[in-house]
C-alpha cells in the first residue's frame, strides 16, 4: 500500500491545495495504521486508538467535504465511461465510509478493559482492507473524471 500511495502522491502532488492536503492526510493515516496493525508485542492503548479513529474520520471527512464536491460537479459534467465507472466507484466509496465510522463508533471512546474483550486485530485487518480498496477506488474516481484538468484552474469541474 506505501509503494501505491507514493506513486500516487507523485501523480497528484502540487496539482490543488485540497488535494494535497488530502493525499497528505490519507498518508499520514497508513503509516498510523501500519504503526498500530504490525506492532504485535503490545496492544495499542485506548488513546493510541482514539488518536487513530480521529484520523480515520478526518480522513474520511475530507474526501467527502473537500475533494467530492469537486468529484460531484465532474461526475455531473462526466458522460460515457468516466460516468459509468464513477456511477459504480461512489456506491462503495460510501460503503467504505460508513465502515470506517463503525471502527470509529468501536474503538474510539474504548477503555483498556473493553479493549481486551474486543477482536481488534481481526477489526484493524478488516479495516486495512478497506483502506487499500478504498484508496484505489478513489483514484480511479479521480483518473476517471480527469479531475486533475479542473482542480488545475481551481474551478469546479
Amino acid at each position: 500500500m506505501l509503494r501505491k500511495m507514493e506513486q500516487t502522491k507523485e501523480q497528484l502532488a502540487g496539482k490543488h491545495q485540497a488535494l494535497d492536503a488530502f493525499i497528505n492526510a490519507r498518508q499520514s493515516l497508513l503509516v498510523e495504521y501500519i504503526r498500530l496493525s504490525t506492532n504485535q508485542k503490545t496492544q495499542p492503548t485506548p488513546e493510541e486508538l482514539s488518536e487513530f479513529c480521529g484520523q480515520l474520520v478526518d480522513y474520511v471527512c475530507a474526501g467527502h467535504f473537500e475533494i467530492y464536491d469537486y468529484v460531484v460537479a465532474a461526475y455531473e459534467a462526466a458522460r460515457g465511461n468516466a460516468r459509468t465507472l464513477a456511477e459504480r466507484i461512489y456506491p462503495r466509496l460510501k460503503q467504505s465510509a460508513a465502515e470506517a465510522l463503525n471502527f470509529h463508533d468501536k474503538y474510539a471512546q474504548v477503555d483498556e478493559d473493553s479493549l481486551l474483550e474486543l477482536e481488534l486485530d481481526l477489526d484493524l485487518g478488516q479495516l486495512g482492507e478497506m483502506l487499500e480498496e478504498r484508496f484505489e477506488l478513489e483514484d480511479r474516481l479521480v483518473s476517471a473524471i480527469s479531475l486533475l484538468n479542473h482542480l488545475d484552474t481551481g474551478e469546479p469541474a
